[in-house]
């Protein structure tokens, strides 16, 4: 309802509101960061360099656990309505946390394992996977729910990287079997499975020589792709990166490597993969999106192959932007004002449709690896910021030792950045946005804002996240002040939509949420 919000007070106040929006850095320039004192909990500053509103929302030492941090860039850590945060401690305790002030509340006790995330629509159930067995969790009782066991595997689970689809329907998952007499994992499948019907509709075996690098696998944001990346640099099946359709017939192979990477919407509402890949021969690292429907690939930037970096794409609403979030690695140690490089130890907004453009939001002032914590082994994981940003694109998450204590593992805290006040983030304001729908999420009845000037003809088109189409309505609009399409969805079910508006120029696109 927030935006919705927005456009009230739009109407009422244009003729008296001041410019309050700030403007995005949006340079490649090396921009060093400097020296800001550690704020107090609870407490914000301004970043001196690209002026966003950065607070520390957590106090671990205080409140007695070994750290407090977003869980991962690829998990999302806002509920549905953004009223709960989760975050975890440095000993893997889930915490819930006040969505507006950010406050701990509690423990969740019992909730754990590699796959822990937000019922994508009702904001007071999250999932967490036990070994095989998924089940759910309704905040307000505490009372945890059995969905499905996954009875032929030892584990059953995403390996901590991926996610249901949107409408919360699909969950891909890897299935081990355990042998505890010889300690070797037996086999491993590929499972698809429908929540909707409790059944799983499709399996895929994984051949026993690419068990030893297999990383992870996820279901796409609408449902209708599964990815499983191998983490090895060969070509050929079960190998690299592959993505199948949703029944697990093969649709494409690259020999990716092991990159840090998410799935997302690109901004013409095409299923992306967005990761980082390394270039032995030119040693350079690029960050690439490939379609997950043909894997055609798409350069976004290129980056220093002293960082590592961890990429976000958990912004439904704002989907043509994934969010990037880098820190030096082990051939890195140490660095200085006049070798400082583009976009080090940064959090970044970077444009999926391969233009360059960025949105410079934040120096997080982490280090993980240093000449006291050189390598993995002797080093604090958590001190990467796993930046991870909210549903609506405006605000971002991230974990930092403020290059303070750097062995202890209690020295790392959640900090918050705030940029909902910057150039573009009120959709009206917008100038390459060409659509708004309010309220977003809806319940009976939706109004889409066009805003793209006088047409002799406009198609709007709504699907559902298969693919069908549900109506077609055509408008002339011959009036900009005139431009408001009213879309009557009291009878569809609960879930996620995407509104397509063609005009003879071009197609524009923006996903609508069916709330109950």
């Amino acid at each position: 309802m927030r935006y919705f919000k927005h456009l009230f007070l739009f109407f009422v106040c244009i003729s008296c509101m001041p410019n309050i929006n700030a403007q995005w850095v949006t340079n490649h320039n090396p921009l060093f960061m400097p020296s800001v004192t550690k704020p107090a909990a609870y407490s914000s500053y301004t970043d001196p360099i690209f002026g966003t509103s950065v607070e520390r929302i957590s106090d671990c030492i205080s409140l007695g656990f070994d750290g407090v941090v977003p869980d991962y860039s690829k998990r999302q850590a806002w509920n549905a309505d953004e009223s709960y945060l989760l975050l975890r401690s440095g000993t893997s305790d889930a915490l819930l946390c006040n969505g507006n002030n950010y406050s701990f509340i509690k423990v969740l006790s019992g909730v754990a394992g590699e796959d822990v995330f937000w019922h994508p629509s009702d904001p007071n159930i999250l999932y967490y996977n036990s070994d095989s067995i998924l089940f759910s969790y309704t905040i307000s009782t505490d009372i945890a729910t059995q969905v499905h066991a996954f009875t032929q595997y030892t584990w059953a689970n995403t390996r901590g990287e991926g996610n249901m689809s949107y409408d919360g329907r699909y969950y891909a998952v890897v299935g081990q079997k355990y042998n505890y007499t010889t300690g070797d994992v037996v086999f491993k499948d590929i499972v698809v499975y429908d929540i909707q019907t409790n059944t799983e509709i499709s399996s895929m075996p994984i051949p026993q020589d690419s068990i030893s690098g297999f990383d992870w696998t996820s279901i796409s944001p609408l449902g209708n792709y599964v990815v499983v990346d191998y983490a090895d640099e060969t070509t050929g099946r079960y190998h690299g990166v592959e993505v199948y359709d949703r029944n697990m017939n093969f649709i494409w192979q690259k020999p990716l490597g092991a990159g840090h990477s998410d799935l997302g919407l690109d901004g013409s509402g095409d299923e992306v993969l967005v990761m980082d890949v390394y270039n032995a021969d030119s040693n350079k690292t690029y960050l690439k999106k490939f379609r997950l429907s043909d894997g055609q690939e798409t350069i976004l930037m290129e980056v220093s192959e002293l960082f590592d970096l961890h990429i976000c794409l958990r912004n439904q609403q704002r989907h043509d932007w994934c969010f990037i979030s880098t820190f030096d690695f082990t051939g890195r140690l140490t660095d200085d004002s006049l070798s400082w490089l583009p976009f080090e130890d940064e959090i970044f907004a970077l444009k999926l449709d391969g233009s360059g453009d960025v949105q410079r939001i934040a120096h997080h002032h982490s280090r993980r690896f240093s000449p006291s914590t050189y390598d993995p082994d002797h080093s604090v994981y958590w001190a990467e910021p796993h930046a991870t940003v909210c549903r609506h694109g405006d605000c971002i998450i991230f974990g930092s030792n403020w290059r303070q204590n750097m062995t202890q593992q209690n020295s790392v805290d959640a900090y918050l950045v705030d940029f909902r006040n910057f150039v573009g983030m009120n959709e009206l304001n917008q100038p390459e946005n060409k659509i708004d729908i309010f309220p977003n999420p809806a319940q009976d009845r939706a109004f889409v804002k066009l805003n793209i000037g006088n047409q002799n003809k406009v198609d709007l088109e709504l699907f559902d996240i298969s693919g069908k189409k549900l109506l077609t309505i055509s408008e002339n609009i011959i009036d900009q002040n005139n431009n408001l399409i009213e879309l009557n969805i009291g009878a569809f079910s609960q879930g996620l939509y995407l509104c397509k508006v063609t005009t003879a120029e071009n197609s524009y696109t923006k996903l609508l949420e069916k709330s109950w």
